[in-house]
């Protein structure tokens, strides 16, 4: 009797190349869409109040945040590096001005802004009240033309900071018709109540 042959059963191969191809497109997409923005509390720190338990939500989108230090500066700063280097004429950079006129700025000595003592951004200054609120006003501008959208505006404001810089700032905004913003503070939690 003859042996039986066993029929060879071709190996079925996947392939992995259309797999492969969509995987690259992919990352590629969220690589190209991806917006990187420079943090603004990395190289300024303040130290916020406490308030109650007001919980709002801050935009995490097209937002203008102005920050006061206790050295009675203001540094304004947009998340979208296309309307920064549009205004500012730097992706990275940071405007700053300080309103009171007989004391030194605190950005003149990079340890007045955080621990390290360095800055990772350059500070465009601004000493004239009037190009800081056409700064502002070039911001939302901007915003609405490159972004299609308004800017939302967030103030931190140190605990230690002089009552007239702040009053200054709250007269700027009213000045460039900025009337909606939002104050970010920290909570007050129960075990500090407590204390």
């Amino acid at each position: 009797m003859p042996a039986i042959k066993k029929r060879v059963r071709p190996q079925q191969a996947i392939d992995m190349t259309p797999y492969v191809d969509v995987i690259m497109l992919i990352l590629t997409f969220f690589i190209l869409t991806a917006q990187f923005k420079a943090e603004l509390a990395e190289d300024i720190q303040v130290k916020l109040p406490n308030s109650g338990n007001d919980t709002t939500k801050l935009p995490e989108r097209n937002v203008m945040t102005l920050v006061i230090n206790k050295f009675g500066d203001i540094f304004a700063d947009v998340d979208n590096t296309k309307v920064r280097e549009d205004v500012l004429g730097d992706a990275i950079a940071i405007a700053a001005y300080h309103p009171d006129s007989t004391s030194q700025p605190g950005w003149l000595n990079p340890a007045n802004l955080n621990d390290k003592g360095t800055m990772k951004r350059p500070i465009i200054t601004f000493k004239d009240r009037e190009k800081f609120k056409k700064l502002l006003i070039d911001f939302r501008l901007s915003s609405k033309s490159n972004v299609g959208k308004d800017l939302r505006i967030v103030v931190k404001g140190d605990k230690d900071a002089d009552i007239g810089t702040v009053q200054d700032l709250m007269d700027i905004l009213k000045e460039t018709k900025n009337t909606r913003f939002s104050f970010v503070t920290d909570l007050e939690t129960d075990e500090k109540e407590k204390k």
